[in-house]
């Protein structure tokens, strides 16, 4: 009997640039494996940006504030542009899903206290989704997931040590997220075949050494994920650690910068 085709749906999830602050070699070495292989999906898991001029901890710089915000909107538009090129290439109908992080709500939460500036740091507006075709998820500020098959995403809430099992716990769905900057996993056991549900955080590509760390350890991991999906929304998940700028994917090909 001829075996029957399946389509396989694939998405690739990166997630906590933080830019300014990413570490440009692991962008670039992500990008060097992306720019060889199809994704029908391209999702941001958030904290693309950083957004440190306008903490709380710059309360009394104001045209920090201004320019420096100006200039992280600009360095994530031409990250934008060159994800939506790389990946466009290969499957121009890919679509773009961008999670609102909990520093990209910087941007509200300084609207609040300055409401004359309404308007003026919308996320959405300076990074031009609509234009881009790019699917915007207020994850941080009203708790929209973002759902593909039997898998969801957030930009996730929990930072303790038990985060993942926290996290699985709390939305009893498989659910991956970002935030915490590590690569954790813990399953939900519940009755049946095939019913164990996941929690797991998947890493970020941000620079290990970011100067409010002082130069304190961390348990960071840069890393990106691949989805491969069944056309029953069932899936294979590979997380992919990055070391020094260099990596061996899922069908044992190192890339390297």
């Amino acid at each position: 009997m001829k075996e029957q085709k399946q389509k396989v749906i694939t998405a690739i999830v990166r997630t906590d640039t933080h830019i300014p602050y990413e570490d440009k070699k692991t962008v670039a070495v992500i990008n060097k494996y992306m720019a060889d292989h199809r994704f029908d999906y391209w999702i941001h898991l958030g904290d693309l940006g950083d957004f440190n001029e306008i903490s709380r901890y710059n309360d009394d710089l104001p045209r920090l504030k201004k320019e420096k915000t100006k200039q992280t909107f600009e360095k994530m538009n031409k990250y934008l542009d060159e994800q939506q090129k790389i990946i466009r290439k290969n499957n121009p109908h890919a679509k773009f899903i961008l999670l609102e992080g909990n520093h990209e709500a910087r941007l509200e939460t300084f609207m609040d206290k300055h409401p004359e500036m309404e308007g003026l740091l919308e996320a959405k507006e300076n990074l031009h989704l609509d234009d881009r075709g790019i699917k915007w998820v207020r994850s941080w500020t009203r708790g929209d997931l973002f759902k593909l098959g039997k898998a969801a995403f957030m930009h996730g809430l929990f930072l303790s040590k038990y985060h993942a099992e926290k996290t699985v716990t709390a939305f009893d769905c498989n659910i991956y997220y970002g935030n915490n900057h590590d690569v954790m996993e813990m399953p939900k056991v519940a009755m049946g075949d095939n019913k164990t549900k996941v929690g797991k955080s998947l890493g970020c590509e941000c620079n290990y050494n970011q100067a409010y760390l002082k130069g304190n350890p961390t348990k960071w991991q840069q890393a990106f994920t691949i989805f491969q999906f069944f056309e029953n929304g069932m899936y294979t998940e590979h997380t992919i650690r990055i070391f020094n700028h260099k990596f061996i994917d899922q069908y044992g090909k190192i890339y390297q910068i």
